[in-house]
């Protein structure tokens, strides 16, 4: 064999059992980390918000999470819209005026189960 052949399989190696690759290894697992909760509502956004909802209007929503929500939810609920309450339970918020771009932020948010229309 050529010295030529052997440089590919020598540089993986050196990558993937080296200092080097431990480190891309730790990099990419901090991404996960900081990046993952965004990522996962991201992809599952389309899944959270009643089509109905979806009319280039402001909407007045519904929100509702699988979970006994703290102060933090709260605030942050309160961001996307005007809070008006709550809906019936615990978990449920009411939201007025959420603009289209606040709805797609709100169904972006992994800890939010579901975004129904307001009755």
């Amino acid at each position: 064999m050529t010295a030529s052949t052997l440089k590919p399989h020598t540089w993986r190696r050196t990558l993937v059992n080296g200092a080097t690759g431990r480190l891309a290894l730790g990099i990419l697992l901090i991404w996960l980390i900081i990046s993952g909760q965004g990522l996962a509502g991201w992809l599952t956004s389309g899944d959270r918000v009643d089509p109905s909802l979806r009319t280039g209007e402001p909407v007045n929503v519904v929100v509702v999470l699988d979970f006994d929500p703290e102060r933090f939810h709260n605030e942050q609920l309160a961001r996307y819209g005007v809070f008006s309450g709550r809906d019936g339970g615990i978990r449920r918020f009411r939201l007025r005026n959420v603009s289209p771009e606040n709805l797609d932020a709100l169904a972006g948010l992994v800890w939010v189960e579901r975004v129904e229309p307001m009755q």
